[in-house]
């Protein structure tokens, strides 16, 4: 039995159980008011029928002149409230029977319980298990159903209720093993509730609570969904800020300086240094912009791939082209191995492109100056797979595994502060949108490994299922816009 069907099946349940459940309140309520105004009104019926007899008595001794019609009035008014009493007590009777009789409508289970737990008898089943022979319930057969975790909560119960501990009823939830016919047994969440029975049993009331336990779970996964989600939202916006503010206060501050340099106190060289940093800001803070704008596009699936055959080998050697010169100022020394054959995926090529150099710019970025950066390209069923090693600091298994993440940054305040936690998450986006794969090796002092695989064959202009999907639902959201504008 699934959890699906069985949650299924308890929420139809829910209402019926829901109405059955007042409707015995009802009952009981009724039976109360029906018991008090029966031992009221035969209060009255016995002081009516006294003080009626008393009166007639006086007149039939010549006593009392008036005793005569007051007794007979008495004796009458004693008669209806005799009456009506045996009818208040009929009809709280008849309530009790009704609410005895109704008892086992929401319940799954109604199970008499012997000292030791084992079971002496099934006093009701309900249609979901009466299928199952009662032998099966029967003796160590309940309790050997029973999730192991909840046992002790399950015998705990019925000890207490058989032993008359609790002045009140026990109550605990087990979760219980159950069939469907043709089904295979599933756990299914059940309320249960002791009471004595007297002789040191117990009787316990098995309620089906699963559907409501699935719906508690499934709302508390929403919602620390939509406390992670708002956490995110926070995150990204401090970082946002933190990225943007630091390039932009140095190229306000510097270019304030030249500004107010009407006296020429500065000289050229340190004039060309102030342009430089500037100029180096400028490139930082676009480089976060379009990064920024490259993963939006991403996700709201409006990024546009046009696919054909990518020459890997050129794509390579012109993006180590692009690297050589910031790798030769901090002496590192970048490395190719391209096999002399290698089939041409399908792929959009301005987003590998992208995507490589992204991967290439971070391992000179992150290697130490004197360093050595290895780019790998290999093709092995089907797929093309492009790894960039690094001879950095190396990240930890928990930066690993946050690594891609927009704006995370891992390594101390010093390697932070060289890039913006926006490049891998790029490429990361990207390479799903190629229904590739992302992989990143590393340990602390030994360098990091990024591998990106893309497969080789696609149909010629085909848009990847993972982004015709979420192009699709842009699309949906923009006529949904426009319809409402």
């Amino acid at each position: 039995m699934s959890d699906q069907r069985q949650g299924a099946g308890s929420l139809n349940a829910q209402p019926d159980a829901a109405r059955s459940g007042r409707v015995r309140t009802s009952l009981r309520d009724l039976a109360g008011v029906g018991r008090h105004s029966a031992a009221a009104l035969g209060a009255l019926a016995f002081m009516c029928a006294l003080a009626g007899g008393g009166l007639l008595l006086a007149a039939a001794l010549g006593l009392s002149e008036t005793g005569l019609p007051e007794g007979g009035w008495l004796l009458g008014c004693g008669l209806i409230s005799a009456a009506l009493s045996a009818v208040a007590a009929g009809l709280s009777l008849a309530a009790e029977r009704l609410d005895r009789s109704m008892m086992g409508v929401d319940l799954a289970l109604v199970t008499l319980h012997g000292r030791g737990g084992e079971v002496l008898g099934l006093e009701h089943a309900d249609a979901a298990r009466a299928h199952v022979p009662e032998d099966a319930w029967l003796g160590q057969g309940l309790f050997d159903r029973v999730l192991v975790p909840d046992r002790p909560a399950f015998l705990a119960a019925l000890s207490t209720a058989a032993h008359g501990l609790s002045a009140t009823e026990s109550v605990c939830e087990v979760r219980l093993r159950c069939e469907g016919e043709g089904e295979a047994p599933d756990f299914v969440w059940m309320e249960l509730r002791c009471v004595p029975a007297g002789e040191d049993r117990a009787r316990a009331h098995w309620r089906d609570i699963h559907a409501v336990k699935m719906q508690l779970e499934e709302d508390h996964r929403a919602r620390t969904e939509a406390e992670r989600a708002n956490l995110a939202k926070s995150r990204f916006l401090a970082a946002m800020s933190h990225e943007l503010r630091t390039p932009l206060n140095t190229i306000l501050g510097f270019s304030e300086l030249l500004a107010t340099d009407t006296e020429q106190r500065i000289d050229a060289r340190r004039k060309e240094d102030y342009a430089r940093i500037i100029h180096e800001s400028g490139q930082h803070l676009l480089g976060v912009v379009n990064d920024i704008l490259d993963l939006s596009r991403v996700e709201a699936g409006a990024y546009e791939l046009s696919f054909e055959h990518i020459d890997m080998a050129h794509l390579v050697d012109g993006c180590v082209e692009m690297v050589g010169l910031d790798a030769a100022r901090r002496n590192i020394k970048v490395t190719t191995l391209l096999p002399a054959r290698l089939p041409r995926p399908m792929a959009d090529q301005r987003a590998v492109r992208q995507m490589t150099l992204n991967l290439l710019s971070n391992a000179v970025k992150f290697s130490e100056h004197g360093g050595l950066v290895e780019v790998n390209v290999s093709a092995q069923n089907g797929v093309v797979s492009l790894s960039v090693r690094d001879s950095g600091a190396g990240m930890s298994p928990a930066e690993v595994e946050r690594l891609g993440e927009p704006f995370f940054q891992a390594g101390d305040a010093e390697r932070r502060a060289r890039g913006s936690g926006l490049g891998l998450a790029v490429v990361r986006a990207l390479v799903k949108l190629h229904d590739g794969a992302f992989e990143v090796t590393s340990s602390v002092g030994g360098g990091t490994t990024v591998t990106i695989s893309l497969p080789v064959r696609r149909s010629s202009g085909v848009v990847s299922p993972f982004a015709r999907a979420i192009t699709d639902e842009a699309g949906r959201k923009d006529n949904e816009g426009r319809r409402i504008a």
